[in-house]
């Protein structure tokens, strides 16, 4: 439009289309990550590390953003121990983690809280994190990990992301023989768990 004399490339407009170049940029990248674990060529960099302290670091990390966005963001330690040690690639589980932050953030209202704790079942540390926020309706529960999917309450909100940060997140875990669940009730909140084996095996090829 600008090109074509309809729309005057002033600052406002130039500024408009770098947001949309750099959303773009993200998309695509997000799109090559996800193929690349898709088609089981993203390397996994295994180790023992402390989910408590991981999770722990997010949170520090990211209390400043939330609190920006008149959010609340609490870390609850629910394993007992001040440690709890996985074999897992760290630097993937903080962006499934982040992920999860992101969306929570997202779709919280300001005067919400969220909570990302820590436990553990027989064979997995669980991450977990739990907003106050929109909600998803049930029949929609299903769809949640589909790429570019998004409900239609969340497509009204102005923050929307890309639609693929919770299809990124599943394909960690799955690289992770491990699982993630979901509860949601709208205008209520939703739960996300990472389920993750404490003792890691290399994954069979896909």
């Amino acid at each position: 439009a600008m090109q074509d004399g309809v729309m005057p490339a002033d600052q406002d407009n130039l500024a408009n289309v770098a947001v949309e170049v750099r959303r773009l940029s993200r998309l695509v990248d997000a799109m090559l990550r996800l193929s690349r674990m898709e088609n089981g060529k993203t390397p996994l960099h295994i180790e023992k590390c402390d989910v408590v302290a991981l999770a722990n670091d997010l949170v520090t990390v990211h209390s400043q953003l939330f609190q920006d966005n008149g959010i609340e963001l609490t870390f609850q330690n629910a394993t007992g121990h001040h440690h709890l040690s996985a074999e897992i690639d760290p630097d993937l589980i903080r962006e499934a983690t982040v992920n999860l932050l992101s969306n929570a953030m997202r779709y919280t209202s300001e005067g919400g809280y969220v909570w990302v704790r820590v436990g553990r079942d027989r064979r997995n540390a669980l991450i977990t994190v739990q907003d106050t926020g929109m909600g998803i309706a049930k029949e929609d529960i299903p769809r949640v990990f589909s790429r570019f999917w998004r409900s239609d309450a969340s497509r009204e909100r102005a923050a929307g992301g890309l639609g693929v940060g919770l299809s990124l997140t599943k394909e960690i875990i799955d690289l992770h023989n491990g699982t993630i669940s979901v509860d949601s009730e709208e205008g209520v909140g939703t739960t996300f768990t990472l389920h993750l084996p404490l003792t890691h095996r290399k994954q069979k090829q896909r």
